[in-house]
Order: structure tokens, then sequence, then C-alpha cells
């Protein structure tokens, strides 16, 4: 896969998860994360990355369209902005062509890493956005593709079915209401799980550019924001203490047949007063 100038960027923020409910748990955790600019492979390359940073290849940082996309045999080539590409033009009822995608995700750390949710922004001829793709991956090898059109510069809140078991803690059943704004170099994302029409869960991410360097990559691992294997392990550590509040558990499904669907309904733009609230804590 190539990149064209200016293909990587890189942020610090926090992720904020709170349950809601008879029993109610909340964390925030500090992290990195990297917004990539997809293009295709007929475009040119030059690009100037910071030395502990690589594509397909191990480094203190690192990245892979592996662990991302169609999940295809590790010998086949994985061309993510055609994947994106496709699977919005052979669906969508919007008449506007894709001609820039950028990926925000997690970057790897040591060869370690683990990608629970990652946000597609694509873009038109004139640099509007018109779709995101959230694309979310549980610990059990599943990965599922939520799909919303009709979407603007200011992000649009919309709402789908959830259709891949993320948490033993929760039932395969449900709506998201799912979120996205890139604009003024910060990101935020917001995943709300309603149960019954009643909010049960809600997740957000709060980042801001920082410039990507050899010099942040190092500071991002002395000061513990960036480690091998740290959102794993801290999902994990997670449900121990959601296990240790005798949180009911139920028995995990077999593999996902349904790989991607689609925002059903368009709501009115909202404030994310969840992350506002959270940065207060």
């Amino acid at each position: 896969m190539n990149f064209a100038d200016d293909s990587y960027k890189f942020f610090n923020g926090n992720i904020y998860h709170k349950r809601i409910g008879n029993v109610e748990h909340f964390f925030k955790n500090k992290i990195n994360a990297i917004l990539i600019n997809l293009k295709k492979e007929d475009e040119g390359i030059k690009d100037t990355i910071p030395g502990f940073f690589s594509i397909d290849r191990f480094n203190l940082f690192s990245w892979s369209p592996k662990d991302h996309g169609a999940q295809v045999e590790k010998s086949k080539k994985r061309d993510l902005y055609n994947f994106i590409e496709n699977l919005i033009e052979s669906t969508s009822n919007q008449k506007n062509k894709i001609k820039k995608i950028k990926l925000l995700t997690f970057p790897r750390i040591l060869n370690l890493g683990f990608n629970p949710l990652s946000v597609y922004f694509c873009y038109n001829k004139d640099s509007l956005l018109i779709h995101y793709v959230f694309e979310v991956r549980n610990t059990f090898g599943d990965m599922h593709h939520y799909i919303l059109d009709n979407v603007n510069k200011k992000g649009i809140t919309q709402k789908t079915s959830k259709k891949l078991f993320v948490s033993p803690f929760y039932q395969k059943k449900g709506q998201y209401e799912l979120y996205a704004n890139y604009s003024d170099n910060k990101i935020q994302t917001s995943v709300k799980y309603f149960i019954n029409d009643k909010l049960a869960f809600s997740a957000s991410m709060n980042l801001k550019e920082i410039n990507f360097n050899n010099e942040n990559i190092l500071f991002s691992l002395i000061t513990l924001k960036s480690y091998p294997g740290k959102i794993w392990i801290n999902i994990h550590l997670q449900a121990f203490f959601l296990w240790l509040k005798k949180v009911t558990m139920y028995k995990i499904p077999k593999q996902e047949i349904i790989k991607y669907s689609f925002g059903k309904k368009i709501l009115k733009n909202e404030n994310i007063d969840f992350i506002e609230k959270s940065e207060n804590k």
C-alpha cells in the first residue's frame, strides 16, 4: 500500500468507558492514536516518518494494514482503500464518489497491538466528509463494519443495531448511537449503547494532534501512555474488575457471519456530554 505526503498524524488523548445500570463501572485511559491517509496503489509515495515508526516492520511504533478491513488469507494482498471504497459504493445511495480516506486507529507497540475500534473518514472530491465507517473488533477474533452515510464536517450521530458480540458482560442485542468528528486537529468519537431504549454503556475518545516525531514516541513510552499490549491488557483487567463485582457473563456465540451493517436513523446533532463530564473527573 502506498502513501502520499502528510500521510500520518499522531494524537494524544483519553478513552473513557462507563457502564450504567445496577452495577456501574468507569475508567479512563491515556492513549496514543494515529491517523493514516490511505491512498490508492497507483498514487506515488514520498513521505518522511519518524525513525521509530514503521509500516509492516518491527519497530517501537508500527502499523499494518493486515490489522484491518476484510479478513483475507495472510498470503493475499490487502488494499484497505479499495476495500472501504467498494464496500461503500456498492451499497450507498449517495452519488458522491470517494476521493480520500483517512483511518484513525492505534499503533502497534513493539509489534504488539489490538484495535477494538478504528474509524474511517471518507471524503469526496471537494474534501467534504460524506461517510464514516466504524470498524469494531472483539477479542474473540470477529470484526464488524458499521457504515454511516450522509455525514458532514460537524459530525452526525446515527443509530444502528448491535451486530457484533463485543463483551461477555453484554448480550448481542440493543442499539448503538455512533458519532465521530475530526476538525481543528482534534478528533472525538462516541459510542452509546442502549438496551430496551435505556443507556447501558458509553465509550468515547477525545484526541488532540501532536508532532509525530521520535521524541514524542519515546515520551509516550516513558510516561506509559503506550506500552506493548496496553489496550488488550486493560480490556482484560477491567473485565476482571467486573467479574469481581459479580456482573452477569454471557456465553460467547459462534463466529459472526454478518460482517457489515448500516446506520438506520439520523439523529439531531448533539453535544457529547459524556466527554465533557469525563474531562472533569
